[in-house]
């Protein structure tokens, strides 16, 4: 019987839950993911609760999404729920008005008027009535979140300002002004009590910048990544504290810190008695400048991330980042990234090989953290088979998928493996989609330099390409091909027989021959070379360097290395400029010049200064019913964690 050939589409239905916490994968995803817990449970002893039975007024304002009734607000021990809706985002139709979901805000007085500055006229309204009593509060904005909408006077207010980089969306510009301004009513509102003195304000996200969609709203530069990742550009968040009369305004922290921590810190403050164990501890000796100890941080994401990314085990340490991303190394080993964030705060250059006492350090506080914690940790997924592997039963290839899904075609590098396929395209998986968003095929190809008929094994391999482009979103003119060792030989000969699929070749130890110029010396070619490479002698190599441009081609590159081959290898694949060049050829298509890079920027010079700060980060756990095929513009959720009563 002919085996199932599973399509993309196929791959996405919704998977079976399992014991144990599991669910089950496709067959092209190497991990069972964890079951994601849905709703917050009540038994929890909520900072609300806790508040609440030390004599404060509790009310949360804005949005929630951890459950609707019986799990609200209400049932999490506030006295107020505004406006007692569960959503992701803002409720229906979104930031301009009338709400019908939200009880007694759906009428026409509301047509066009933003929601946060209603939400705000209830906070208002809640200080107001509670100002003789001490009160907990939460203001947790619906701004700035998707859909993009903003009131038209606004907008145009930003558009007839002159744009400085990146940050130059006008809609985005005036959600962020109406954020700022619904702050800005609800801190007035305390101040006019006569509270500001006796009131402390936490300012946080629960997110970075939606750094996708096509037009791009936000940059997160120079950040990594993005909302829905572990990266820094995900978890690392603005934030500040207003504490009058012992906050030092204008000042700065630099202790790591995270949303875990804001609860055991404003009972500390408060003074609150019959307190819970705490997951974090109390800065507030950090927010009137006292040193303290920097403890690790650790963000934790058991399940394929919005953007195609594998399960995540993240910590930060001492000035180190690293990610363990679970059964996704060579062999469905746990693959490692490790960023000296002192020096490299954008985490382009991966240390895990060359600090590997680092990576042990850190591992061992992963693996003590996710014991202390009893978490369900993610496990191999028994089916898995790779994708597309009916018809190709003769052929060890594996397809891995980019990190980032936008709705939009891919490139595809063809790694071919002379000896223990996946190891060569695994090895440099990280360091490629750190750069490139691109599909890898990685193909075990020894055949082609020893068997009798190498033209037909690659024959074969091509047409396992062919089928790998009907399968996958890849731009067909966009299919790059390397290879090292035997593998490199191999790069010669399917270019030959196939030159139509290719856009450009980067051959790593291995050289071709006079008879595969025909074919290639029209397609672009970075030949790499080491001195002590046993397959091909380093005279062959520069034969064929010398050949191709003697036949004519003006796209061919040779560079040449004393070092050994595993020396050449890395070299080749650490140096941005090899990517940049490989991923900036195209078949039949003139090349651009590289667009310059934008600096992250305030896109608006009205933003309410409140001085007083202290940063730290936060890792989102994401929408659960988030639909990463959704057309997505921007997504930012300003102030996550609320702002404190007396």
């Amino acid at each position: 019987m002919q085996p199932r050939i599973y399509t993309p589409q196929e791959l996405n239905t919704n998977w079976r839950e399992l014991p144990g916490g599991m669910k089950a994968a496709p067959p092209n995803q190497r991990a069972m993911m964890v079951v994601s817990a849905s709703r917050l449970s009540t038994e929890y002893p909520s900072i609300a609760k806790v508040f609440k039975a030390n004599g404060y007024i509790t009310g949360h304002f804005g949005k929630w999404h951890v459950g609707p009734v019986p799990f609200s607000p209400i049932e999490h021990g506030f006295d107020l729920d505004v406006p007692h809706v569960n959503t992701p985002g803002p409720i229906r139709p979104g930031h301009l008005g009338p709400w019908p979901d939200w009880e007694g805000e759906n009428v026409p007085a509301n047509k066009g008027r933003n929601i946060d500055d209603c939400l705000a006229d209830h906070a208002v309204k809640f200080i107001q009535e509670n100002k003789n009593h001490p009160f907990y509060m939460n203001f947790w904005s619906y701004g700035v979140h998707v859909p993009i909408q903003a009131r038209k006077d606004m907008i145009d207010y930003f558009k007839a300002k002159k744009a400085t980089s990146g940050q130059n969306n006008p809609v985005y510009a005036a959600m962020i002004k109406s954020t700022d301004a619904a702050f800005g009513k609800v801190w007035k509102a305390v101040e006019e009590a006569g509270l500001a003195e006796k009131t402390v304000l936490v300012f946080y996200s629960d997110n970075g910048g939606v750094n996708y969609g096509t037009p791009q709203i936000t940059d997160n530069t120079p950040l990594r990544g993005g909302k829905g990742d572990t990266w820094e550009g995900g978890v690392r968040v603005p934030g500040f504290v207003i504490w009058p009369g012992v906050t030092k305004a204008g000042t700065t922290c630099d202790l790591p810190v995270n949303t875990r921590d804001w609860f055991p810190t404003l009972a500390d403050i408060c003074g609150l008695k019959n307190l819970p164990k705490f997951d974090g501890r109390s800065i507030a000796p950090a927010l009137v400048g006292k040193a303290m100890e920097e403890k690790p941080i650790f963000t934790y994401l058991p399940q394929y991330g919005h953007h195609g990314e594998a399960p995540v085990a993240a910590i930060m340490f001492e000035g180190w980042k690293m990610y363990r991303h679970f059964f996704d190394g060579v062999g469905r080993a746990h693959r490692y990234e490790l960023y000296n964030l002192k020096e490299d705060v954008g985490e382009t250059l991966d240390c895990h090989r060359s600090r590997p006492e680092v990576v042990a350090k850190l591992s061992n506080l992963i693996d003590a953290y996710l014991k202390e914690t009893n978490a369900v940790v993610p496990a191999l997924n028994p089916d898995y088979k790779g994708a597309i592997k009916g018809e190709f039963e003769s052929i060890q290839y594996e397809v891995l998928e980019p990190m980032f899904k936008r709705g939009v075609k891919f490139p595809l590098l063809v790694c071919l493996e002379g000896d223990d396929n996946p190891a060569y395209a695994e090895f440099h998986k990280a360091a490629i989609q750190n750069r490139h968003p691109v599909f890898l095929l990685s193909v075990k190809s020894p055949t082609l330099g020893g068997e009798s008929d190498p033209n037909a094994a690659a024959d074969r391999i091509c047409a396992l390409i062919k089928k790998v482009l009907q399968e996958y979103p890849i731009e067909p003119r966009n299919v790059h091909l390397t290879g090292e060792g035997k593998g490199a030989t191999g790069v010669w000969l399917l270019a030959q027989r196939h030159p139509e699929l290719f856009a450009a070749l980067l051959p790593v130890g291995g050289a071709g021959s006079s008879s595969h110029l025909a074919a290639i010396k029209n397609l672009p070619v970075w030949a790499f070379h080491g001195g002590h490479d046993a397959v091909a002698p380093v005279a062959d190599a520069r034969k064929m360097d010398e050949a191709l441009k003697a036949a004519g081609s003006t796209v061919a590159k040779y560079t040449e290395y004393a070092q050994n081959e595993q020396v050449l290898l890395d070299n080749v694949w650490d140096n941005p400029e090899v990517l940049e060049w490989l991923f900036a050829q195209r078949q039949g298509m003139p090349q651009k010049p590289a667009a310059a890079k934008t600096s992250q920027v305030v896109v608006s010079d009205d933003l309410i200064s409140l001085r007083n700060g202290v940063t730290g980060g936060s890792a989102d756990e994401g929408d659960d019913d988030y639909d990463p095929d959704e057309t997505v513009l921007a997504d930012l959720q300003m102030a996550g964690d609320g702002s404190g009563g007396r």
